[in-house]
């Protein structure tokens, strides 16, 4: 995964000289490098990345300069592919595909959410309201980064896990829920954060993540079940 880490580290160069990434949040499958960083290398966490990698443009937007965000793709030797049935867009690369995502907002609509300052359009999907209300920012090497808070990414991973069409994908977000979320609970600070997290989401998510986290991963399971005392 060489290649794919050195165009990792060239995004985040490019578009944070650009003054993007401070306004965007690194969500998906590399954030698990980041924390791994960020906790000091723990073998806990696993070093395993994805092919896709996903930015939430939240919503309002944060950033309020113009910046052609397709040519920087362009210069870094992507292609843009957009769907001819509904429109939307991502940036593919030999080693990566990367695409911007959105929080759904009302009755949600089939087309994607048009980004006029980046020149980007975004996928709205459920539940990264989640993550646009719990990120922090932290340091991936030298670069200033947005990320999902670790409790967060969890209880998003195992909640959206669910909603995948397929089976092998569904498998891994609830195996990289499991591992990190079992080693944030053997951290004071990052037990109590996932305790903040758990009670402030929607009775409804509540429940559908129980029933995915009860045969997931027993300590959460009992973690969660106890901070709703």
């Amino acid at each position: 995964m060489a290649k794919e880490h050195e165009l990792f580290l060239n995004i985040l160069f490019r578009l944070d000289k650009e003054d993007v990434l401070r306004g965007i949040i690194l969500i998906g499958g590399w954030c698990p490098l980041v924390y791994k960083e960020y906790f000091g290398n723990p073998v806990e966490i696993s070093m395993q990345r994805t092919a896709d990698l996903d930015f939430l443009v939240p919503n309002p937007l944060r950033i309020h300069k113009d910046v052609d965000v397709p040519l920087i793709f362009d210069e870094l030797g992507f292609d843009r592919k957009v769907s001819l049935l509904d429109g939307y867009e991502k940036y593919v690369h030999p080693d990566l595909e990367v695409e911007f995502l959105t929080p759904e907002r009302g009755r949600g609509k089939s087309k994607p959410y048009t980004i006029d300052k980046l020149h980007i359009n975004a996928q709205g999907l459920r539940y990264l309201d989640l993550i646009q209300n719990h990120n922090m920012k932290t340091s991936y090497k030298g670069v200033s980064i947005n990320v999902p808070e670790p409790s967060a990414y969890v209880l998003h991973k195992f909640i959206v896990s669910d909603r995948r069409k397929k089976q092998f994908k569904r498998e891994k977000d609830i195996e990289t829920a499991r591992q990190l979320g079992e080693y944030l609970l053997e951290q004071n600070k990052q037990r109590e954060k996932m305790r903040e997290i758990y009670r402030s989401i929607p009775e409804k998510w509540k429940r559908d993540l129980l029933k995915i986290v009860k045969d997931a991963s027993e300590k959460i399971y009992s973690y969660l079940k106890s901070a709703e005392d």
